[in-house]
């Protein structure tokens, strides 16, 4: 069957991956996944700066542009032709791409959303979403989003979608591993932020409020865009301009990895950020902020650890290091196990019923 995916936005952000082609890197590693399976996958993505570099999909093909004028012609041309097609819908040109399927001849229109909390809280509080149609997801066959349980009912009836499934966000193994230990990063406690939104009570709550408690111990903030007022310590270390390449060295330099989980995350429930699988495939001891759904991904106890206060984390913090290392190693083999692009290909061809080679 060919498959057209549309609206992928290299350099983009989705959930906390700022220019850095984490979003083009799982996508690519999804699209490979379902190509050697004998799809013929068509990828319409916009280039800019900061893209990764040029790829070929196996036995497919790849539209780069840079207006979408340049390329909606041709993109309507593969979705006629197509099985399926599906658009991501992010990036500056997800409602175009999203126009561009419900008018055109595929029997298939599929979207997906990988910023869904963003998309419900915003519905909820009727506002509009800029990467979403505006009249609503009626016309799709199929809408996934980055959301679970029953978060599913409020945005099928809240965006106006008639069916809706979960596909939550995924690692590349390949990529997402245990990096090396680095002195200069080395810290009782490390947070990764994707940015400052959202996360202002978490990381009082559940960092700050630590290291001013034990001044003894070190904490390390990563992220290009860190929240205002953190306080200027000697024990606390910030990196705002680290290149994320350097994240899995972060966590390996640290005995626990602080998750949070934005305020419309921890709301709605059953989000899982890329963040959290990121560390747990490389094989960090994490503690997470409490939301609903966590255990659903995580065995808390035995793979993670979750705070609901500060002690809480203070508390982990004064674990042994054999048994921190022991729930890193069970949450890499679990989130191996579910939530790889692997995984992701074989519950995005069961959602659509997909049947890999021959013609449409």
């Amino acid at each position: 069957m060919k498959i057209v995916i549309l609206g992928l936005t290299n350099g983009g952000l989705t959930n906390g991956y700022r220019k850095d082609g984490g979003h083009s890197m799982r996508w690519r590693a999804l699209i490979h996944g379902l190509a050697i399976r004998g799809h013929r996958v068509v990828a319409v993505e916009r280039a800019g700066p900061g893209s990764p570099v040029p790829w070929t999909i196996p036995g497919g093909e790849v539209l780069s542009y840079g207006a979408w004028d340049e390329v909606a012609l041709a993109a309507t041309a593969q979705a006629d032709d197509a099985g399926v097609a599906l658009v991501v819908a992010q990036g500056p040109d997800a409602r175009l791409a999203a126009d561009l399927v419900r008018q055109s001849k595929v029997p298939r229109r599929v979207l997906y959303d990988p910023e869904a909390a963003v998309s419900l809280t915003a519905l909820e509080a009727g506002e509009a979403v800029a990467h979403l149609p505006a009249d609503g997801l009626a016309g799709f066959d199929m809408v996934l989003a980055s959301c679970g349980g029953p978060a599913l009912d409020r945005y099928r009836a809240k965006a106006g979608a008639e069916s809706v499934a979960p596909l939550y966000p995924w690692i590349v193994p390949e990529a997402d591993k245990p990096g090396d230990f680095k002195r200069e990063y080395l810290a009782d406690l490390c947070c990764i932020v994707g940015g400052p939104d959202g996360i202002r009570e978490g990381l009082d709550s559940f960092f700050i409020d630590p290291a001013q408690r034990l001044t003894r111990r070190r904490f390390a903030l990563v992220g290009a865009d860190l929240p205002d007022g953190v306080p200027r310590a000697s024990n606390i270390l910030t990196f705002p301009d680290l290149d994320p390449a350097r994240h899995a060295d972060v966590l390996a330099s640290a005995s626990l990895a602080l998750t949070l989980a934005r305020d419309d995350e921890r709301r709605i429930g059953w989000c899982p950020s890329p963040r959290l699988f990121l560390a747990a495939a490389c094989g960090a001891a994490i503690v997470a902020d409490q939301w609903e759904g966590l255990d659903s991904f995580f065995e808390p106890g035995r793979e993670i650890l979750v705070a609901a206060q500060t002690d809480d984390v203070t508390t982990a913090m004064m674990l042994p290091r054999n048994h921190l290392t022991d729930l890193g190693r069970r949450a890499r083999k679990r989130v191996l196990a579910e939530h790889s692009a692997e995984r992701r290909v074989q519950e995005l061809r069961s959602i659509l019923d997909l049947k890999g080679g021959g013609d449409d």
